[in-house]
């Protein structure tokens, strides 16, 4: 198959997660300056399921509050449209893949651990550069690896061609992908998100956050999920380590050192946020 077949494949596959239809419903308030909260409110308590999980998350150690939110008007109000949208939308796809799925020496567990690092990181990022919404680079790091699944869960052959390589070879997952097959994570994740309606800023960052373009329209925005996909990968697998600044964008090496004195210490005071996203989309009955 080439890369044009394997994608009408994935338009045809029934299974393929959906977001929910208030998410669309959401994306179309929140184009309009004018929506008011009720408006919000009766669009998200159109699904009581869904309104339960968004006042679990306000009341979790993710987000800290001191007080008890009961009413979904409060958690609008304090986290605002834009945060609760990207709040379903996390919510959904970590509900809508299998919680399981071992394929060679991939970890579904793990994977997902991996992306909420990148989530959080990504947020932290924006919210010190001033640059990007957080919640939007949170649901942007969340996603970034998502193709990965859709071709473990549904092209499992092809998986199993790049894992044989990466392993045989000694490369990324994106290495053994551009070594072995005609499309890569990056380009069925930016599909899917396309499928979904999400913001053009998340389906470039999802496209483009292993070859950072400096040119591209969304570059700030994929700058966050780089260098957070960067740092997550740099010091999860070894906390003592140096960034090989030479294997990043020079444009993401500047951007990192004009924020940070010292990156380590910057990421391991991430550490209390990052355990608390597990707690919450990983091991809470959602």
């Amino acid at each position: 198959m080439d890369q044009q077949q394997i994608l009408n494949k994935i338009d045809r596959i029934k299974e393929i997660p959906t977001l929910p239809t208030i998410v669309f419903e959401l994306n179309k308030y929140l184009r309009d300056p004018d929506t008011s909260i009720r408006t919000v409110c009766d669009t998200i308590e159109k699904d009581q399921a869904i309104t339960l999980k968004i006042l679990k998350l306000v009341n979790s150690a993710f987000y800290g509050f001191k007080t008890k939110i009961s009413d979904l008007r409060n958690a609008v109000v304090l986290l605002g449209y834009n945060a609760v949208r990207n709040a379903i939308v996390s919510i959904s796809v970590i509900n809508s893949f299998p919680k399981r799925l071992q394929l060679m020496d991939f970890d579904i567990a793990q994977f997902w651990k991996h992306s909420l690092a990148v989530a959080v990181t990504s947020k932290n990022i924006a919210q010190l550069s001033k640059r990007e919404s957080p919640d939007n680079c949170f649901v942007g790091g969340l996603l970034h690896d998502v193709g990965k699944v859709i071709i473990a869960q549904y092209f499992p052959k092809l998986f199993e061609t790049v894992w044989t390589n990466l392993q045989m070879k000694h490369l990324t997952f994106y290495e053994a992908e551009q070594n072995s097959l005609p499309i890569d994570h990056t380009i069925i994740g930016a599909h899917l998100a396309a499928k979904w309606q999400l913001p053009q800023g998340l389906i470039d960052a999802i496209r483009w956050h292993h070859d950072f373009q400096p040119a591209n329209k969304s570059a700030n925005f994929v700058e966050n999920i780089y260098l957070a996909n960067f740092i997550v990968n740099a010091y999860d697998l070894d906390p003592e380590l140096r960034l090989d600044l030479s294997a990043m964008h020079p444009h993401v090496v500047k951007f990192m050192m004009n924020m940070m004195d010292d990156v380590g210490d910057w990421y391991s005071g991430l550490t209390d946020e990052i355990e608390a996203a597990y707690t919450f989309f990983l091991e809470s009955d959602l």
